[in-house]
Order: structure tokens, then sequence, then C-alpha cells
């Protein structure tokens, strides 16, 4: 039997490498968009099994000056006429010798990327449109002189960067965007959204393989509803056009990979004969845990890798970043999935963990916890549990809210509605709801304490080569749990409060209340606002409860990340 299931795992390995085409990563994040393209870090890509590079990060605040769109490289055709949008652009992005210097890097990267066997994909939006986008756009693609500056800009990117293999763009999100057929365009009210975007789309494409006969243009449905996606699919000419897909509706989440509509694109794509790529997180700096650079959470990264190639795409794509030049377990775990997808979890860990030496077997025990306490946060709460290093473990004294997010995109306001249990904060969240957030931020928070109670007892015996980004991923999985224990903390105040007020035992929720407090304050390093709430539950519980934990209009003290305060 033991035969047989070896068998089994080596022939389903080597199908996932055979129909892994594209390995797709890229050099610096948004968080830290400083690694350097150097014969160092590409031969630890190109080790990992990486075999295609994206050449620029294209994240929405160019972090870096990392270009975004064609013109950041280009600056504008001759001919083609200027907008608005672009007389901006020109005082701020566009500088001539900002387009001068963005091209000279980009131009090293094809260049090293050559020397090493990659192939490149520059990724970009289009058409380009300032945020936030008021329609009628002056850059809508309904409009001929729209798709004929894009026609432009694609020959004018293959001569001036020969090089460049594909093209990856998304038409709805960040510095690209489409109007609406229910809003004022007089072109595109009416139209449905399929029927444009895919037209445009195959402009493009078509272009660039004209230009470049063994080019894909790649297209990312940011944004667009599952339907608008499904009908788009069926449009887009199959010759020339690959999909670029989050690994779920609602972006990339590492513990929510390959939904189910991520599953019905793939089989769609398949049956077109189109080439698709998912994009997952291989590596440790993720939006998720912006601006955390060392969470070490290898085996929730292998379980995504493993769902996500069991759907049988063309490749996977890195979505956010890697920093090779950073020992990085979760990046390293991709490596090992790459050449050994049939590996089951405790070898990777044991094989991930080997360099370790003597601490190996206490530093894959961490490795596992953190992945298990990541697979337990509650990332599908709110598009804002994302950045979870950026939120504010001091919360307010009011009724926990659950901040929801979105956005007037066709996605936003259908689809990722089933993604995610909030998106508006047009209502305060059900007892039920904050109970379990409350209870699950508990589950995460008590096992990420359990990897950190290994971490100590190992640290002194991680090589000293490992060692100082060991003590750096203690430290910011520490800073997760205390802010996923201020959430636990709050939501259940809130609760316990809206129970005695509601004629609950009151000296038992006092009491409960009290611990809850302290805990809450040792939880943010200390805080006079919790000092005068605890001196007031002691004094006169009766006006704690009507003063504390009420539901009040957003305050503006705590704007951002911090999900439970407003």
């Amino acid at each position: 039997m033991k035969k047989i299931t070896a068998l089994l795992c080596m022939l389903y390995g080597m199908q996932v490498m055979a129909q892994l085409k594209y390995k797709v990563g890229f050099l610096g994040a948004p968080s830290w968009p400083h690694t350097e393209w150097n014969d160092s870090n590409m031969q630890k890509m190109k080790d990992l099994g990486f075999n295609t590079m994206q050449l620029n990060i294209a994240w929405g605040y160019r972090p870096g000056d990392e270009p975004l769109n064609l013109e950041d490289v280009l600056g504008l055709p001759a001919g083609q006429r200027w907008t608005a949008g672009d007389s901006v652009y020109m005082d701020s992005l566009r500088r001539p010798g900002q387009v001068v210097e963005r091209g000279r890097r980009l131009r090293q990267r094809i260049g090293i990327c050559r020397k090493y066997g990659f192939r490149t994909i520059f990724h970009f939006g289009a058409p380009c449109v300032l945020y936030p986008a008021k329609e009628p756009l002056d850059q809508c693609i309904s409009d001929e002189a729209t798709v004929a500056r894009y026609v432009a800009l694609i020959k004018d990117l293959h001569a001036q960067y020969p090089g460049v293999d594909d093209l990856l763009c998304y038409t709805y999100d960040q510095n690209a965007w489409l109007c609406s057929e229910f809003g004022p365009c007089p072109r595109c009210h009416g139209v449905p959204l399929p029927q444009r975007v895919s037209k445009f789309v195959n402009r493009l494409a078509r272009t660039w393989r004209s230009l470049n006969p063994h080019g894909i243009f790649w297209w990312e449905p940011w944004e667009l509803s599952a339907g608008e996606t499904y009908r788009t699919v069926d449009l887009l000419d199959s010759t020339c056009i690959g999909l670029s897909i989050h690994s779920d509706i609602a972006e990339v989440q590492v513990a929510l990979p390959a939904d189910r509509w991520f599953r019905n694109i793939v089989v769609q794509a398949k049956g077109r004969k189109m080439p698709v790529i998912g994009e997952v997180w291989t590596g440790g700096p993720t939006e998720e845990v912006e601006p955390y650079l060392h969470i070490a959470a290898p085996l929730a990264t292998l379980h995504a890798l493993r769902t996500v190639a069991s759907c049988s795409p063309d490749g996977i794509k890195e979505y956010y970043g890697n920093i090779p030049d950073k020992e990085d377990p979760n990046l390293r775990m991709t490596g090992i999935f790459f050449h050994q997808p049939a590996i089951g979890d405790d070898a990777a860990l044991a094989e991930l963990a080997r360099p370790y030496g003597v601490a190996a077997r206490d530093v894959a025990m961490y490795w596992r916890l953190a992945s298990e306490a990541m697979a337990l946060y509650p990332w599908d709460v709110s598009w804002m549990a994302r950045e979870i290093g950026r939120s504010d473990p001091a919360h307010l004294l009011t009724a926990a809210v659950l901040k929801g997010a979105s956005w007037q995109t066709p996605s936003w306001q259908s689809t990722r509605k089933t993604a995610f249990m909030r998106t508006d904060d047009t209502a305060q969240p059900n007892f039920w709801m904050r109970e379990d957030i409350q209870l699950r931020c508990e589950q995460a928070a008590l096992k990420m304490e359990d990897a950190l109670k290994v971490a100590p007892g190992v640290r002194d015996r991680v090589p000293v080569v490992y060692k100082a980004v060991f003590v750096k991923s203690m430290e910011e999985l520490d800073g997760i749990r205390r802010r996923t224990l201020a959430y636990a903390y709050h939501l259940r105040e809130t609760n316990l409060a809206e129970m005695a007020r509601g004629g609950g035992i009151r000296s038992a929720c006092k009491e409960e209340m009290k611990s809850l407090l302290e805990k809450d304050r040792a939880n943010q390093g200390g805080s006079a606002d919790i000092d005068e709430a605890l001196r007031l539950l002691e004094k006169d519980s009766d006006k704690f409860f009507s003063t504390y934990f009420l539901p009040t209009p957003p305050s503006g003290k705590k704007e951002g990340w911090t999900i439970t305060s407003q």
C-alpha cells in the first residue's frame, strides 16, 4: 500500500510540475521596494524554481517610484491627445528625468532577466485615469482616441524596451478605471461592461502579438464581478490573451485560496485553451500583514500553493513581491513546492528547517503553530482586516464596530459581499457577529501564543546567520497577537456592556469587565483611558455601563486599519 501511495504522489508531483509552465515572481514589495535586481537575487529566484519575472512592482502608491502605467516609462506618444489627468501627472510623476530614470532601471532588469533565462512581464494599468475617478472619464475605452493612444503606447514600449516578453494589464483599479454602463458617459451608457472591456483588451493584445509573435497579453480582471468576468472571458481572443487572476474573488488571502470563482475561471479558460495564472503570496511580506516583512507561516504558504495548483492553472504568480536577500521561510517553502509539489507537510517542514541544525525540530514546530494561527485569523470579516501590522492595539472605549470597506466597482457592489462579512458601516454589527470575530480572534491569538512559547527556547540555538531574522519574526508575530487580542477584548467588552444594560447579572458582568479591562490595559502597554474606566467601574458600575461601550457615530480618532474603532 505504501508503494502505491508513493507512486501516486510521484505521479501527482510530475503532473503539477508539467502543468505549472509559468512560475512568476518579482523583486521588491510595496512595504520594502529596495530589493536589488542583482546577480545574487536573480540566482536565488532561479534556484527556487521561478522562471518568469514581473519587471515592476505596479502598486497603487508607486513605492520606490516603481512604474504603474505605460506612461510612467514612455511619456506620451507623439500626436496623442492630452487629458486633464495627464497635466496632473506631468507635474508629479512624469517629469522627463523621472521617465528616463525608470526606463534605465527597466532596461537593467530586462538585461539581467535575459542573463538568467527568465521570461519577462511588464505590468500596467490602462486606461490611465486619475483616482478617484469621475465619470464621464477623460480616457474612456469606448472612445477610439483612447484605444489609439494605448495601441501607440504598446508599439512604443516594444520599440524602446526590447526583451519584454509579455504584458500584464489590469483595466479597473488603482490608476485605471472604466465607465459604468449606468453612468453619464454617452458612449458607455447602456453598453454592458464585458462588451466594452473585451474589445479594448482584444485590440491591445492583438497589437502586442503582431509585434511579438510569442508574447502573451495577460489580462487581470480586478474589480469586475464574477458574472462580468465569466462573460468577458467568453469574448476575449484566446489566441493571444491569458488570464492572471487573484486566487479568490476577494483578491489574495492566505487562508482562503481557490474559491468557487477561481475554480470556475480556470475551467472556463481551459475550455477556451487560454492560459491562466493564479496569484498567491509566495513569501513572507504580504498586503495582509503589511508593513511586517518577517512573518514566518510556511505551512500556510504551502497549503495555498497546493490548493491553487490542484485547480490545474498554467502557472502561479506572486502578487505582492519577493525579497530573496532576506531569510524567508515562506519563500523557501515555495521553492520546495516548485521542486517537489507532492511533498507532505511534515517532510516539507523538515526540509525547510534543516539549515537550522540543532534547532531544526523546534523551529519547525514554531513555524507550524504560526501557520495555524494565520489560518485561524478572521481575514474574511472585512477587507480592513488586512494590513494588520498597521492596526492600533489602543482601541476606543465606545462600542466595537467591525469596519467594512467598499468602493464603487462591480465586484465590491456584488460578488465581494459573499467574500467578506462586512463591506459597509451602515449598521452596528449583530451581537453574534461580534461574538464570532471575538472568539476567532481569541483562537488565533492563543495559537500565536503557543508559537511564541516555543520560540524563546529555540532562539539561542538558531544559527547566527538566521538569528536576527528569527528574532524579528517573533517580534512581528507578537505584534499581530497583540492586535488580534485588542480586537477580541474590545468586541467582548462591547457585548458584555450590552448584556449588562439589557438586564444581565450585573455583578457577573462587572467582574468579567474588570478582568477584561485589566488584560486589555496590559496588552496596550498601559492606558490612561482604561485606568479611568476601571475607577468608575469600581465606584459606580451602573454609571460605567451607561457611559462606556455605547454605540456612537464615527469619531475620526481611529482612521485606518483598526477595525473595531472609528
